[in-house]
């Protein structure tokens, strides 16, 4: 019946009302001056089609409810009249998102150009108490703002500019800063797409998130603290909330204009938050709140969604140079379930005292996407790999192809390095290229392995990564040919005991196109015994064990693999501490004979109590 506005916004995990809800209807003078009244009522009202709450806030709204695994959406009207401004207001509570979201549109039936102004107002009082604490904060990314209205004639008068969020010495973020009444809107519009409050007492808080490119009012307001404007003009009990606008146009002196037939909506989503501390920035997937005390900056993460442990990332990154200052995999998190840390920082940029805005705070999810930031800054290195090539190929000369991404601020160009065989080193092939496919020639017989990596447009690189086989690789077949450079061994453990044995592994692998006539000699340290009875292979003859060597010969198939398994023991003459290694010759592939090698180690392996004191990241 009061403008189909929501009267409340219950938040589960506490159970409080985030919106002030008066508990009397009581008429006053405010209002759109040719009204001359309004009713503080609470909630959230939509006003048009002028200023100062509208002439619609007292005007019954038709809606419509409809239920689905979805979640629940109740469609608001104002009106069907086909020779006036109208406007309908669609809210949507998700079933898997704690927030509500709001679709304000405006519709022009007439035949002509429209002058309109509209704003959406919540009332906010958030956590148990139905009114503000001194602590509540008010919470917009700006660093000006224009006066509206205020009591304090040490302020700005109406229409000049004042510094955000100090302004003279004082912050008037903080409501119990406050004198006297204040109004004011973002200046010259808002840009950063979200505002907000927090009382840091009730450690409750609302954000709203929204297009600034269409919604570019901003604006708040509040009764003033120290000499406010007496409750009893609008209501009887005490209470008192602050206000937060949003509107098409900057201003409550600008007007929007709507073309004759056409239609204007966009989507805006307003949450609770609650335990992490502050509000310093909210998107529709997640808030952040940011402080500093002591020798320590304070962090919470509140999201809209749940999110399992280990699927979401906090960083905190020195803006002068991206050196990774903390990082934390976070648990199990959701709209009920924030996170909280805290890291003591070193000097950021040379001050002495670790500013804050010298600190990014990046929450990603585990693609990479930004759910919400502090101070954002690209720190992230892109990600890069050469696409797989086949095992073999029958020209000398073939295409190599890669690809990258970098969710944040894109590509710049590409590194590429080939290692010539297993045993040789990695060398630059391409250098700071943008192509991303190039033709390589290479010589029969020879094994090529590929690495890339990437650095993104504002100058984060990407490591090469250590892949024994690099990212890919094939040999160059002009004619037919058993290839085993793949081939391998391993022994576990790497450190042993006195009284433990040692597995071996000798895998001989043929990535050619012809079937391989192969031998492995493997010759065991002196100083172990060879367990005759641990002999084994996959495939072929058993090996054999004589003068000091472990022998295997049989036929590999191509594109096949045989594996050769033994196992040492020390002995009493094994050192300890001194590393052990045997080598493996295999022979029958292309190039001709090769080795690989493996070290062991016989050592005292202790198990120390740990005690950790004052714990924390």
């Amino acid at each position: 019946e009061l403008g189909g506005r929501i009267y409340q916004m219950i938040f589960k995990p506490t159970g409080h009302n985030e919106l002030y809800q008066n508990p009397v209807i009581k008429p006053n003078e405010w209002g759109p001056p040719e009204q001359g009244w309004w009713l503080a009522a609470g909630g959230i009202e939509w006003c048009l089609p002028v200023e100062e709450h509208g002439y619609e806030w007292g005007e019954p709204w038709t809606y419509q409810i409809v239920t689905s695994t979805a979640g629940l959406t109740v469609t608001l009207r104002d009106t069907t009249a086909s020779d006036r401004i109208r406007a309908t207001v669609t809210l949507h509570l998700p079933a898997s998102r704690g927030y509500l979201a709001v679709t304000p549109r405006i519709e022009n039936p007439t035949g002509s150009d429209l002058d309109y102004k509209f704003w959406l107002n919540a009332a906010l009082a958030p956590g148990a108490a139905n009114t503000v604490s001194a602590d509540l904060h008010f919470v917009f990314e700006a660093d000006q703002m224009t006066v509206h209205s205020r009591g304090d004639d040490h302020l700005p008068g109406e229409g000049q500019p004042m510094d955000w969020p100090v302004y003279d010495g004082r912050d008037y973020s903080r409501l119990g800063n406050w004198d006297r009444w204040l109004g004011f809107f973002e200046r010259p519009q808002a840009t950063a797409g979200f505002a907000g409050v927090y009382d840091t007492g009730a450690n409750e808080g609302l954000a709203r998130v929204f297009p600034s490119s269409v919604a570019r009012g901003s604006k708040g307001f509040g009764f003033g603290w120290s000499n406010p404007l007496p409750s009893n003009i609008w209501t009887d009990d005490g209470s008192t909330y602050v206000e937060l606008h949003g509107g098409i146009a900057p201003t409550f002196w600008d007007t929007a204009t709507i073309t004759a037939g056409q239609s204007l909506e966009w989507t805006e989503y307003w949450y609770p938050v609650s335990d992490v501390g502050q509000l310093s920035a909210a998107t529709a997937e997640a808030a952040l709140g940011v402080r500093a005390s002591g020798d320590r900056f304070y962090v919470g993460v509140h999201s809209t969604a749940p999110r399992a442990a280990g699927t979401s990332t906090l960083y905190a990154w020195d803006r002068d140079d991206c050196a990774e200052l903390a990082r934390w995999e976070l648990p199990a998190i959701g709209p009920g379930e924030p996170f909280t840390a805290s890291v003591a920082l070193p000097p950021i940029g040379g001050d002495d005292g670790g500013a804050l805005d010298g600190v990014a705070f990046v929450y990603l999810d585990n693609e990479g996407n930004l759910l919400a930031a502090v101070n954002p800054q690209d720190c992230l290195p892109p990600t890069s790999s050469v696409e797989p090539l086949p095992p073999w190929v029958g020209t000398t000369s073939f295409a190599v192809t890669w690809a990258g991404e970098d969710v944040w601020s894109g590509i710049e160009t590409y590194d590429v390095q080939v290692r010539d065989g297993y045993e040789g080193t990695w060398t630059n092939w391409l250098t700071d290229t943008t192509a991303i496919s190039t033709t390589f020639t290479g010589t029969h017989g020879h094994t090529y392995f590929f690495r890339a990596r990437a650095r993104d447009q504002v100058g984060n690189e990407e490591p090469f990564g250590d892949e024994e086989w690099g990212q890919t690789f094939t040999t160059v077949l002009t004619e037919t040919a058993p290839v085993l450079v793949t081939s391998r061994k391993s022994a576990t453990p790497g450190l042993f005991r006195s009284d433990q044995t040692v597995a071996y592994s000798v895998v001989i692998s043929n990535t050619g196109n012809l079937a391989a006539s192969a031998a492995l000699t493997d010759t065991a340290p002196a100083e172990m015994a060879v367990l005759t009875a641990t002999l084994a292979a996959t495939s072929g003859p058993p090996p054999t064990y004589a003068g000091g060597q472990i022998h295997w010969s049989g036929t590999v198939a191509a594109g096949g693999a045989v594996r050769v398994t033994y196992t040492l023991s020390p002995t009493a003459v094994t050192p300890f501490g001194v590393p052990l290694t045997n080598t493996a010759e295999i022979a029958g592939s292309v190039l001709g004979p090769f080795t690989r090698r493996e070290t062991v180690t016989q050592a005292h392996i202790l198990w120390l109590p740990l005690i950790a004191r004052e714990w924390g990241p």
